[in-house]
């Protein structure tokens, strides 16, 4: 609400587009690594890109993720656009939920609630901010996803059932059917009757 609310803001201002782009239909299974990145979906190898690491694995993960720059320099000089408004204030949240996340230690339910949540994220930034080569914004949207990345990655460090962080089966006990995290975002958007058991299902052993 608050990327959009900034959105309309901009636009009465300085004109242009509300979004970047109309949001695009939820990907097929095959396509979940050109959507959501290596990382994410555990395509990288070592079975799960989010997951728990240690030692020399945890070290080239932290060299490829590319350090975002939070807060412009005193000195740089900012475009004053939609694109530029709106992916500042998605990169502060995402940095302070970075912090959040340093700070806590997640249970399983824990971990694959923010799984489900960064699947989300990597989603719909496309439909408000995207990369303007050329421009102080040539980034803006590969440094937001390297934050999720980021978040995700430390989320598995921080779970305490390291197993979970390599499974993306969730159980749901009621209606007796695995779901992936994919798939629970993909039915939430969808709307409808089964939106309503997006928590139960997440949150399933």
């Amino acid at each position: 609400e608050i990327a959009k609310a900034s959105c309309e803001d901009c636009i009465s201002i300085v004109g242009g587009d509300l979004f970047v782009a109309p949001v695009a239909p939820f990907p097929d299974e095959m396509e979940y690594v050109d959507m959501f990145g290596d990382r994410l979906t555990g395509a990288t190898g070592g079975g799960g890109g989010s997951g728990a690491s240690s030692g020399l694995q945890l070290d080239v993960e932290r060299m490829f993720i590319e350090k975002t720059q939070v807060y412009p320099h005193s000195l740089d000089q900012l475009e004053f656009t939609r694109n530029s408004v709106v992916s500042g204030i998605l990169r502060v949240a995402l940095s302070a939920f970075v912090e959040c996340v340093r700070s806590s230690v997640f249970s399983s339910f824990g971990y694959r609630q923010m799984k489900v949540d960064a699947i989300f994220l990597r989603y719909i930034i496309p439909h408000y901010v995207k990369d303007e080569f050329g421009t102080s914004e040539a980034n803006a949207c590969t440094c937001l996803f390297n934050t999720i990345d980021d978040i995700m990655l430390k989320a598995g460090q921080r779970c305490f059932d390291h197993e979970v962080t390599n499974d993306d089966d969730y159980y749901d006990v009621e209606k007796d059917e695995i779901f992936t995290p994919y798939q629970l975002v993909q039915r939430f958007l969808e709307g409808g009757q089964e939106s309503s058991s997006m928590k139960r299902v997440a949150f399933a052993h």
